[in-house]
């Protein structure tokens, strides 16, 4: 490879290097100078976890293949090493490694590969959920693992409870954490697994299984784990188009009316804000039951239309210095309500589409512990319209009158783009079954 990756990007093929800026094209927002301000930004956190985002499961494996195979004197791989590792599907893993060549994530020709260094900072310190080399973390355990035979003896030996502890470690992430008095007796699991440099205690209240012991483990799944180089099939019982249309206006023509409804209800009787922001749990509970909407349905209308333009604040009639401030129709309101049924639907379908709330979010509990209420600042997303558009891509994508389950849905959303999965899970957590009107 070249010296440096400003030197690859110049030896670099115009085709290729379109294709990169095709991929990637935040690179060129701004234009950078050069090549070489070009290489840099490519390495940097905030590019490459872009870029990381972007990418399926089993491609994101195959990268991690490319972290464990680097060769530790020089960090580099090759195409055939990184093969080697994602036994199984060879097409598809050859596949997996040329889109991270393009993405100038893994760049170098075939026979010394080298892992961008923004990668490592913006993933797991742990790659395919496996520890580090015995030989960083313990002398005793690398003795252990520098001897194969002597490994394979000692997990034999390992009690049930021992061994169950070490299944779940090798299943990833290789670190566990130790509750008050988990490895204080000497027959616990935990500490027979230490005594015997199966794991190696990291802290005091952790402990970590070495690299080799997992690969160990994993001989039967493969050391990446199990791989999965195809999208989850998504389907679900068919069902008649016509019927599934019709459905779908019903649910569109009770939305509008729902909608109408609690601002009837608003504009007959305001809701003052809370100090905090947002609608208080008590308003939303007196909106739900004077027009016979569903809570969760009430949270998530009066959120649209918020974003809408259908509803805002103002201060009270009678406010003064400091006086509160209440939620109520707005002068738009009169205006919606005079038009067609479809074009009223289709400006709260618009607003749900591209307002930056998180709905499933109120009700849950945010990072003190507080109650997060409707229109509360706390519920603010601004990935979520992208995940709205990525639920309805993968509907778009099926035939007419295809039913799929939320479940199949969301393995899917999660297998085309792991990272941003687990992110929304973080922040959201999984909605119940009454949110499905927000889906």
């Amino acid at each position: 490879m070249a010296t440096t990756l400003a030197d690859y990007l110049r030896a670099l093929p115009d085709r290729a290097l379109g294709t990169l800026l095709r991929l990637r094209p935040d690179l060129v927002m701004p234009v950078p100078a050069d090549l070489s301000a070009l290489a840099v930004r490519a390495q940097s956190r905030v590019s490459v976890a872009r870029a990381l985002d972007g990418l399926d499961q089993f491609t994101l494996q195959v990268l991690d293949a490319a972290r464990l195979t680097r060769d530790p004197d020089d960090g580099t791989t090759s195409v055939d090493a990184v093969l080697a590792m994602a036994r199984g599907d060879a097409p598809a893993a050859r596949e997996a490694l040329d889109r991270l060549r393009a993405l100038l994530l893994v760049p170098g020709p075939e026979e010394s590969l080298h892992v961008v260094g923004g990668v490592d900072e913006v993933s797991s310190p742990y790659p395919a959920g496996l520890g580090r080399p015995a030989a960083e973390l313990d002398a005793s355990a690398a003795a252990l693992c520098a001897d194969p035979a002597r490994l394979r003896r000692t997990l034999l030996s390992a009690p049930p409870a021992a061994r169950a502890v070490l299944d779940r470690l090798a299943a990833g992430p290789p670190v566990g954490t130790l509750s008050n008095g988990t490895a204080a007796a000497a027959d616990s699991p935990v500490q027979w697994l230490v005594d015997n440099a199966l794991l190696v205690r990291i802290s005091d209240e952790a402990v970590e299984m070495p690299r080799e012991v997992g690969l160990v483990l994993r001989r039967d799944t493969g050391p990446l784990g199990p791989l999965q180089a195809r999208p989850p099939a998504v389907g679900g019982a068919g069902r008649d188009a016509k019927s599934v249309d019709s459905a779908g206006a019903g649910q569109a023509m009770e939305a509008v009316r729902h909608t109408e409804s609690l601002l009837t209800a608003l504009d007959a009787e305001p809701v003052t804000l809370l100090r905090s922001g947002g609608l208080g749990v008590r308003d939303v509970r007196r909106l739900a039951k004077v027009t016979g909407v569903a809570e969760p349905a009430t949270a998530l209308l009066l959120e649209v239309a918020y974003a809408a333009g259908l509803a805002g604040e103002a201060e009270a009639p009678a406010a003064r210095m400091g006086a509160e401030l209440v939620f109520l129709p707005t002068v738009g309101y009169e205006t919606w309500r005079g038009q067609p049924l479809a074009q009223r639907w289709e400006r709260l379908a618009s607003a749900w589409l591209a307002m930056t709330r998180q709905v499933g979010l109120v009700g849950q509990r945010d990072e003190r512990d507080r109650p997060i209420n409707v229109l509360a600042g706390e519920a603010e997303r601004a990935g979520a319209p992208a995940g709205r558009r990525a639920v309805l891509g993968i509907l778009a994508e099926l035939e007419p009158g295809s039913a799929p389950t939320a479940d199949e849905v969301l393995a899917l959303l999660t297998w085309r783009a792991p990272r941003r999965a687990r992110g929304a899970r973080r922040r959201t957590g999984r909605c119940s079954p009454t949110r499905r009107c927000s889906a």
